[in-house]
């Protein structure tokens, strides 16, 4: 047996795990520090690759293609604007009587304190006070950690108004050069491969589009079913919870737990019997539990094929870089990278692994 050569095989595959190591190591460090502006990209990619069909479908009309790219970004600010104008007014309402929806769950949260504070006093008297060990103290902040979580990927507010501001400019350009974007994307592969690229790029912008798409409507049908119901019990502001309840229950898992909160919060200052509260839950769940098993199966599709194991991994390790933000975009661009996989012949297995039996 020719040990050097197998000594040297040894070295070469060391090597090249190691390269692939401190590859991942990087590309995980410039998302985690350079997050705002890989967010912008990401986010005004999606919103290219929404667009594209209606800025194609005025081409075909003979408008050219920077002028339907104009159109296309001013219809999607135009709907924001009217959307925005719609709710600014009941948000600001919200804002203001926050303080008065948050004091019953201070004083629910006293009452726990002092339920278990009595049960600590108790056990004083049978398990007699050491100076080894002690109990932690659990200190409540006044700045909550949730409102840092939530926009951690951005920064601060002057970074957050600045990437809203150059997304409309990115997806303006995205649109305008897609031609030459396209070509020179293509370049970047052997000529063997490029037909396969132009696929993968294909099947990715066309699970975006039926991702963001279909995940709309089905927040659009929710919410016209929870909205009627908050309204019929009299909840203050039905018109902003009930969408709002519909747009959290959209994030896997967790959204049917974030969708009740805010109109449990209002539930407690306004309303003293139970039922209020059991219509609310069995409402939100209901809708949840319809949305995810009828609604978007049917509107978004079978393209985004992802098993629970890898929503769970991808919404753990994107929520973790880029906070709440990263809890959002962690389904489509876990169902990109599959689409990756999927289309390349050494990366199908992970692409299989990655996708419902």
């Amino acid at each position: 047996m020719d040990y050097t050569k197998l000594d040297r095989s040894s070295v070469t595959s060391a090597a090249g795990i190691s390269l692939r190591v401190i590859a991942i190591a990087v590309v995980v460090a410039s998302l985690y520090y350079a997050s705002s502006i890989f967010i912008t990209l990401v986010c005004a990619m999606f919103i290219a690759f929404v667009l594209e069909p209606g800025v194609r479908l005025l081409e075909r009309g003979h408008v050219p293609r920077y002028l339907g790219s104009l159109l296309m970004v001013l219809a999607a600010l135009a709907v924001l604007y009217l959307v925005g104008y719609a709710v600014y007014g009941r948000a600001v309402d919200f804002i203001h009587d926050l303080p008065s929806f948050t004091a019953p769950i201070h004083h629910i949260v006293t009452h726990v304190e002092d339920f278990f504070a009595r049960i600590h006093q108790s056990t004083t008297g049978i398990v007699p006070p050491s100076s080894e060990t002690s109990l932690p103290t659990v200190r409540v902040q006044e700045n909550s950690p949730w409102g840092r979580y939530l926009v951690r990927g951005i920064g601060s507010f002057y970074t957050f108004v600045v990437t809203v501001m150059f997304i409309p400019f990115l997806v303006f350009f995205m649109l305008t050069s897609r031609n030459q974007i396209w070509e020179a994307t293509l370049n970047l592969f052997p000529i063997e491969e490029r037909e396969q690229a132009e696929h993968v790029i294909l099947r990715i912008g066309q699970m975006v589009r039926q991702y963001v798409l279909g995940n709309v409507l089905v927040a659009l049908i929710s919410a016209a079913i929870i909205t009627p119901v908050f309204a019929e019990l009299g909840l203050h502001f039905a018109l902003l919870l009930g969408p709002l309840a519909a747009l959290l229950s959209l994030i896997p898992y967790i959204g049917v737990a974030l969708a009740i909160i805010p109109p449990l919060m209002v539930a407690l200052v306004q309303f003293t019997t139970v039922t209020p509260f059991v219509v609310i839950a069995v409402t939100v769940v209901v809708v949840h539990f319809a949305a995810i098993n009828f609604l978007t199966p049917l509107l978004v599709g079978h393209r985004v094929k992802l098993n629970a194991l890898t929503v769970t991994i991808a919404m753990m390790f994107w929520g973790w870089l880029w906070g709440g933000i990263g809890l959002i975009l962690a389904v489509p661009i876990t169902a990109a990278v599959k689409a990756v996989c999927d289309n390349i012949e050494k990366l199908k297995g992970w692409g299989a692994w990655m996708g419902e039996s």
